[in-house]
C-alpha cells in the first residue's frame, strides 16, 4: 500500500481500512433515536439511553485503554466487535427502557474499547516501520472509511426503515460479523510496554502526564465542549427531522450526505492542514460549523439539507488533526490510555449535556435546543487560539 510516495508494508493498516468501512454498514444509524421514541414515547426518554450510553463510556474509556496499552491492541479489537455483536441482540429485542439500556451500557464498552486504540494501533504499526510522519495522513483516509460505510448503510436503513424499524437492526448483524472475521488477521505491533500490569497506577500516571501538559489539556477541554453539544445534536437528529416534517425515507439520504461529506473531510485534513497549518485548520473549522448549525435550523428544503451536512466536512477535517497533535505529545506505552482519556471527557460531557438536551427540547422545541447548542459551542475557536502549532 502506498501513501504518496511511501510504501506501507504492515498489513494491519489494510485490514485496519477493511473491518472499518464493513463496520461502518449500520442500517439503524438513520432511525436510531425513532426506534428509541417508538417504545420510549419521548425526548427525553430518547436523551436518557444516550446519556446512559455516554456515562457508561466515561467509566469504561480509560480503563480499556489502559488494558489495550498493557494486554494488547490486537486483543482489544477483536473483544470490541464481540461486545458489539451482543449489543445489538438487545437493541433487537427492544421494547423497554431496560433492553435499551442494556444495549447503551454493551455498545459503550465496545465503544470505548476501539477508542484509542484503533488510533494506536495505525499509529504503532506505522513507527515499526519509520513511517509514523504519515500518521495523520493515515488516519486520515480510515477516519474516512466508517463513514463512507456509514453513508452507504444508511442510504439501505431509510428503505428498510420503510418496511420495519427493527429490519434495520436485524440486517446490520452481518456487517458487524464480517469485520469481525477481518480482525482476527490483525498482527500485534511492537511498541514500548510497562513492565507492570497495574491498570490504576497506569491511569494514575498517565492522567499526571496530562495534568502537565498545557496541549494536551486545551485539546481536552476543547473535545469535551464539541461532543458534549456537537455529538448531542447529531444523536437527536432524527427526531429532528421528524420535527422539520421530512418523510421517513429521506432519513437514510440526509444521514449518507452527512456521513459522505465526513468522510471527504478526513480524507482531505492532511492536506489542507499542511497548507494552512493545524492551528488556523481547527480555528476555521470550529467557526464554520455552529454557523452552518444555526443556520438550517430557520430554513427547510434543499438549503437545509445543504447546511445540515456541510459541517460534517469540517467535524472529519478536525478530527485526523486533534489525534495527530495527541500523539505527538505522548509516548507508545501510554499512548491509547491518553486518546482514551480525551474520548472520555468527550463522553462525559455527552453524559452530562444529552439529557438537559432532551429535557429543553420536550419544554420548548428541539429546534431552539439546537440553536442554543450551537451558540454555546462558539467557545471552541477561542480555546484553540491557545495552541501551540506544531507538525
Amino acid at each position: 500500500m502506498k501513501i504518496g510516495k511511501a510504501e506501507i508494508r504492515s498489513r494491519n493498516i489494510p485490514i485496519m481500512y477493511i473491518s472499518t468501512i464493513i463496520g461502518g454498514l449500520l442500517f439503524f444509524l438513520p432511525v436510531l433515536a425513532l426506534y428509541f421514541e417508538k417504545s420510549l414515547f419521548t425526548a427525553t426518554n430518547v436523551a436518557i439511553i444516550y446519556a446512559v450510553e455516554a456515562f457508561s463510556i466515561v467509566l469504561f474509556e480509560v480503563p480499556t485503554g489502559a488494558i489495550a496499552d498493557l494486554f494488547g491492541r490486537r486483543k482489544t479489537i477483536i473483544l470490541d466487535h464481540v461486545i458489539t455483536l451482543f449489543s445489538l441482540i438487545f437493541l433487537c429485542i427492544g421494547g423497554n427502557m431496560i433492553m435499551f439500556i442494556l444495549y447503551a451500557i454493551l455498545s459503550a464498552f465496545a465503544r470505548s474499547l476501539s477508542s484509542g486504540t484503533d488510533s494506536a494501533m495505525i499509529y504503532d504499526s506505522l513507527k515499526d516501520e519509520g513511517k509514523e510522519k504519515h500518521y495523520k495522513k493515515v488516519i486520515g483516509i480510515y477516519g474516512a472509511l466508517w463513514p463512507l460505510g456509514a453513508s452507504i448503510g444508511s442510504i439501505v436503513g431509510g428503505y428498510l426503515a420503510k418496511s420495519s424499524l427493527q429490519l434495520t437492526v436485524l440486517a446490520s448483524f452481518i456487517p458487524v460479523m464480517i469485520a469481525l472475521v477481518f480482525t482476527f488477521f490483525l498482527q500485534e505491533p511492537n511498541y514500548e510496554k510497562e513492565e507492570h500490569r497495574d491498570i490504576v497506577k497506569h491511569i494514575i500516571n498517565t492522567s499526571k502526564i496530562i495534568a502537565h501538559n498545557k496541549q494536551l489539556i486545551i485539546i481536552i477541554i476543547a473535545m469535551f465542549i464539541m461532543m458534549s453539544l456537537g455529538e448531542t445534536i447529531h444523536l437527536m437528529s432524527p427526531i429532528f427531522f421528524k420535527f422539520k416534517n421530512i418523510p421517513i425515507m429521506y432519513f437514510g439520504y440526509i444521514v449518507a450526505l452527512t456521513f459522505g461529506f465526513s468522510s471527504l473531510g478526513f480524507y482531505f485534513s492532511y492536506d489542507v492542514s499542511e497548507k494552512i497549518g493545524n492551528k488556523r485548520t481547527l480555528i476555521l473549522v470550529s467557526i464554520l460549523s455552529p454557523v452552518c448549525n444555526f443556520i438550517y435550523t430557520l430554513i427547510m428544503g434543499i438549503p437545509f439539507v445543504f447546511f445540515w451536512t456541510i459541517p460534517s466536512i469540517f467535524f472529519g477535517l478536525k478530527n485526523p488533526i486533534l489525534n495527530h497533535l495527541l500523539n505527538l505529545e505522548v509516548s507508545s506505552k501510554k499512548r491509547a490510555t491518553v486518546l482514551s482519556i480525551n474520548s472520555f471527557m468527550g463522553q462525559l460531557g455527552v453524559a452530562i449535556v444529552a439529557p438537559i438536551f432532551g429535557y429543553y427540547a420536550d419544554l420548548y422545541t428541539i429546534q431552539s435546543a439546537i440553536q442554543l447548542s450551537t451558540v454555546l459551542v462558539l467557545a471552541v475557536p477561542l480555546i484553540f487560539l491557545l495552541l501551540k502549532e506544531k507538525k
